[in-house]
């Protein structure tokens, strides 16, 4: 049960007179369409789908690169900051 704003209980799935709700039935929706798919592009996507997994979940060298530059007090560069605190400024309205 509910307690709703007055505070009274109430049940989410029964009407105002207790009753049960009665949902519309929905249809299904129609299937999509089905196109033809060439087998080269099946075969591009296969591959490409085995490359991706070939990958490491961690790039140990990325890693190491970003501790490289996070532990640089120039990173980021000066410019970049100011750049970005222009955009913010510049965008906020007036």
């Amino acid at each position: 049960m509910i307690t709703g704003i007055s505070g009274s209980e109430t049940n989410p799935l029964q009407g105002n007179a207790g009753r049960p709700v009665l949902s519309r039935a929905v249809s299904p929706a129609a299937p999509a369409p089905t196109a033809e798919i060439p087998s080269a592009v099946v075969n591009q996507q296969v591959a490409l789908a085995a490359k991706v997994s070939e990958q490491p979940a961690v790039r140990t060298d990325q890693v190491e690169r970003a501790k490289q530059l996070l532990s640089s007090p120039n990173y980021p560069p000066r410019a970049i900051v100011e750049a970005v605190a222009k955009l913010i400024a510049d965008s906020q309205p007036e």
